[in-house]
């Protein structure tokens, strides 16, 4: 039964020692950070491995038994795992607290995080999966019957115009352990943490949508009733609008100016990303966004359009997949 550390410690006192270079680590030869995310101070990699692309599966509480089992979702994309042996004197929850904020600050939404458990079934799977990835590369020599504590967290969100997931795994051992990778031995005590850090870059989410002209939102209204809109772009939770949203909210102008009689519903719709509560808020804040946008910039009349938030009540594509909640990511115009 793994036991759950959400946030009950608020109170702890942290010193964010994350940095993007180890001083006086010495690295395997070859070897870097994972894009998009730092090390703890001091620690070293002791492994390394880059895959220009390649299946990946990142693990996350099952929705439908958030006390039980947990799930995988599987990404694809350019794969960086390094592993770390962090210097004596830290613990596995202190790792976890400054991997955690440090992941936040770079403007990741989390999607597991979980502070302090030992689940045996959660360490077979992982390290199972750990085989899978790096082939003949000796990750089994890491005895699961001699982890103490293990702790793991994973997070997703948009860099440079790609979605990037990133999973770390933190653990140590019960008693002093010698680990081999290729010629070199590595003795882990058991104040010597553990770190596991996977980055996958996928291919790029954003930007790919054709500009949808007003004559092609005019006709999908008349059709359909609705039309979806993908070239409105807020950063990651978050409803400010983004300066390259100009030139869709200009086509969205020019169909209500060319329409005077035309009277919209504007909706904001997210992926199943977060709770449902948070996720109502957010594509609220999001259509409330872009009416203040039509009207403060472009001289819409408010009385015409209406803000609306769904949330992630209304998907059009599955959620399971970066594709299908990237199209779940959305503003819709419905008439009204």
């Amino acid at each position: 039964m793994r036991t759950t550390i959400r946030h009950a410690v608020r109170s702890l006192c942290i010193t964010f020692a994350l940095a993007s270079a180890a001083a006086g680590a010495v690295d395997v030869a070859g070897s870097k950070d994972p894009p998009y995310l730092k090390r703890y101070e001091g620690s070293e990699i002791v492994s390394y491995q880059a895959l220009p692309y390649e299946a990946y599966k990142v693990w996350l509480p099952d929705p439908k038994n958030p006390t039980g089992a947990w799930v995988t979702e599987s990404v694809e994309g350019q794969i960086t795992r390094a592993f770390y042996k962090v210097p004596a004197g830290h613990t596995v929850l202190e790792i976890f607290r400054n991997y955690e904020q440090s992941i936040k600050d770079a403007g990741f939404t989390l999607k597991a995080d979980n502070g302090s458990f030992w689940d045996q079934n959660f360490a077979d799977a992982f390290y199972h999966q750990s085989w899978q990835i790096h082939g003949d590369y000796a990750w089994t020599n890491l005895a699961l019957n001699g982890v103490q504590k293990m702790a793991y967290l994973s997070a997703s969100g948009a860099k440079d115009g790609k979605s990037v997931t990133v999973a770390v795994y933190i653990s140590n051992y019960k008693e002093g352990k010698d680990v081999k990778y290729g010629d070199k031995p590595f003795h882990f005590n058991p104040d010597n943490v553990l770190v596991v850090a996977d980055v996958v870059v996928s291919k790029a989410v954003a930007n790919k949508m054709v500009l949808l002209k007003a004559a092609d939102m005019a006709e999908a209204l008349k059709t359909k009733g609705s039309v979806d809109i993908y070239g409105i772009y807020f950063d990651t939770d978050n409803s400010m609008i983004k300066p390259e949203s100009k030139p869709t909210l200009d086509e969205v102008a020019t169909l209500l100016k060319g329409d005077g009689a035309l009277k919209l519903e504007v909706s904001g719709h997210t992926d199943n990303t977060g709770g449902k509560g948070h996720n109502l808020k957010l594509s609220e804040d999001r259509a409330q966004a872009v009416v203040k946008a039509l009207t403060a910039s472009y001289g819409i009349e408010g009385k015409r359009l209406v803000a609306r938030g769904y949330g992630d009540t209304k998907p059009v594509a599955p959620n399971s997949n970066d594709d299908g909640r990237a199209k779940n990511r959305r503003v819709e115009l419905r008439k009204i």
